[in-house]
């Protein structure tokens, strides 16, 4: 059975994106965290069972990653993916020349999910993907979040876990200090 894991970049504050006007660049504050923990990122998809996305983060992988060489590439175009959306009107996928590797998740998220969980040996990484983590937190789904939190506040932008419908207990399973940045990685376990 597979552990659903949401990974994520956010500031102090929880922001996951660009400041408020400028949401789709996180360059400026998120990069130097990025480049400081590439190596663990990369080991953590070349283990992957699977890659969840919310249709987001999928439009923008699909524009990158298929086009691109090396290792990491290599994880994130050879890895099975499946994409979630509430959009009924999205109803087709792709992934440059790796299309045999990316489906959609049709239906229920609550019971996709679940039936992903049960046939995918490993993990799941589910990268970015906010709406589509706090759907799985909420559903009960989500088995860990780990998070890189980056050494700088935003005051603005969208947040990372902003809808929870309750409380969720985590336990703290392991933490990284990157020192080149001042990036640290949470990794908590959702307590069931």
């Amino acid at each position: 059975m597979g552990n659903l894991i949401a990974s994520v970049s956010c500031t102090l504050d929880g922001v996951f994106t660009g400041p408020q006007g400028d949401e789709n660049n996180m360059v400026s504050w998120a990069m130097p965290g990025i480049m400081d923990s590439v190596g663990d990122n990369l080991v953590m998809f070349q283990k992957a069972g699977a890659i969840l996305m919310g249709r987001v983060t999928y439009e923008g992988f699909a524009g990158f990653w298929p086009f691109q060489e090396g290792d990491f590439a290599d994880a994130m175009n050879k890895t099975p993916k499946y994409v979630a959306t509430r959009n009924p009107e999205f109803t087709e996928v792709h992934w440059g020349d790796y299309g045999d590797k990316i489906s959609l998740l049709a239906g229920d998220l609550s019971r996709s999910a679940a039936e992903l969980k049960s046939h995918i040996e490993g993990d799941i990484i589910v990268p970015a993907s906010a709406g589509l983590v706090q759907s799985l937190l909420n559903a009960g789904l989500l088995d860990e979040i780990n998070m890189i939190i980056h050494p700088v506040v935003l005051g603005s932008g969208k947040k990372y876990l902003d809808s929870i419908a309750a409380r969720n207990d985590l336990k703290l399973i392991r933490t990284q200090h990157y020192e080149t940045s001042g990036s640290i990685r949470l990794r908590y376990e959702v307590v069931k």
